[in-house]
């Protein structure tokens, strides 16, 4: 599906629109004004009907599924109400602008403009991600051309025509096109329009972008993070840590693992494999308990990790590795200290990580780290909370929160808004 001047259009119409997409967002930025306010009042609107039920028909079979929780888009909703979108605002680039601004260097002044046409290369990794993409970007004042990712399933499309339709004056803020990203000729048509590429993905996407972006284009990389828990060993006696457990469980069931933010493995806090195997088994057993709770994954998904599990088996040396595998959940106890990535889908790995190593171990990884949710003590919480951000990791909440996120909060390290737009300097005569 096709988004072009505020009309939803058939794919078959990507040649007709791609003649003519150059020249209107030419237009759009001749005639560009301040859209922040009609952004925000949109947004409230379309929020509060999906509150009223007015997409039911689309998001309950989502919700059936489990592709997220009924609180989840409860969360997610309240993100675009007017209030939070003005906060989100006010603290990436509002108060940050008015500062630029009430700067003097005599005899100029200096005003923060938008980049001007940004090119979203949108990851499918998170229900409505590239819709919330393309809304930053208007926020900040851009044009924005949106490529939607594969298996996309319509929710960006429809919120963006929606917002659309609740303030017609955006329709030239927003274009979204269905073309796969091995269609090299388009693709490199589209980022040749832009003054900066937005790109959701791995090392391996941002890098073919490179291979294609003119030198002066910007490259705006959100690429893919890992995520873990680190996990005090005191987790093992105290009650209210093992509660804690439980909601690591909840979250990774909830995420499948799919997120930049979802838990991925458990770092312990010792190099005592006893204690990290007698982890291991406490987090399976709850996880296999929690995972109950949860629709299954797809036979597909159920499928492709037996074999993946099979192969650990059979690549395992003897007393190098310890599997937990039961009802389509497991857990991998290894020696080593490596982050990685896991199986995703209620599979994750328990790994040796004393506190004094943190940093060595995980510093050769800071480019990709995120989020890590902390089960310790409240005592033990400063120390590692500082080891932790040392080695890079941008985000520190309590297990179960580790997809949780909160209006005005930064998005890895950094506020988006803030590189949505430049600082131009005017001289006064």
């Amino acid at each position: 599906m096709i988004l072009f001047e505020g009309k939803l259009l058939q794919d078959e119409a990507l040649d007709e629109v791609l003649d003519k997409l150059w020249e209107s967002c030419l237009q759009a930025i001749t005639h560009r004004e301040d859209i922040a306010e009609k952004v925000m009042e949109a947004c409230g609107r379309v929020a509060q009907k999906i509150r009223n039920g007015a997409y039911d028909e689309i998001l309950q079979p989502l919700l059936n599924k489990g592709t997220f929780s009924r609180k989840q888009l409860e969360e997610v909703i309240g993100f675009f109400d007017r209030e939070n979108l003005q906060l989100k605002y006010d603290t990436e680039l509002g108060d940050w602008k008015k500062a630029v601004e009430g700067e003097r260097m005599s005899p100029r002044i200096k005003r923060v403009q938008p980049l001007g046409i940004l090119f979203h290369i949108a990851a499918g990794n998170a229900e409505g991600l590239p819709f919330y993409s393309v809304l930053e970007g208007m926020l900040a004042g851009n044009v924005n051309i949106l490529k939607l990712p594969s298996m996309d399933d319509g929710i960006s499309v429809l919120l963006l025509h929606e917002i659309i339709k609740e303030e017609p004056s955006l329709a030239p803020y927003a274009c979204v096109l269905d073309v796969p990203s091995t269609n090299m000729k388009v693709m490199k048509r589209l980022a040749d329009m832009a003054d900066g590429i937005v790109v959701w993905g791995g090392d391996e996407a941002i890098h073919t972008i490179r291979t294609y972006a003119a030198p002066e284009t910007q490259i705006i990389s959100w690429g893919h993070k890992l995520s873990f828990a680190y996990v005090s060993p005191a987790v093992l006696t105290k009650q209210d840590l093992q509660q804690e457990l439980y909601a690591l469980a909840r979250h990774i069931c909830m995420t499948r693992q799919v997120l930049c933010s979802s838990c991925q493995g458990l770092f312990v806090d010792s190099s005592d494999m006893a204690v990290v195997n007698t982890v291991g088994e406490r987090f399976f057993n709850i996880l296999k308990e929690v995972s109950d709770s949860y629709p299954p994954e797809s036979i597909g998904v159920r499928g492709k990790i037996f074999l993946s599990l099979y192969n650990e088996e059979l690549e395992n040396e003897i007393g190098a590795k310890t599997i937990y595998k039961e009802k389509n959940v497991s857990v991998i106890v290894s020696k080593d200290s490596e982050l990685q990535l896991s199986y995703m889908f209620r599979n994750c790995w328990v790994k040796p990580l004393p506190a004094e190593h943190i940093v060595s171990a995980l510093k050769a990884h800071r480019g990709h780290l995120q989020t890590v949710g902390l089960v310790c003590e409240k005592e033990e919480y400063a120390a590692l909370a500082d080891k932790l951000m040392k080695a890079g990791v941008t985000r520190i909440t309590r297990a179960g929160h580790m997809s949780q996120t909160i209006p005005g909060e930064a998005h890895d390290g950094e506020y988006p808004l803030q590189r949505y737009v430049k600082i131009v300097e005017t001289e006064v005569w």
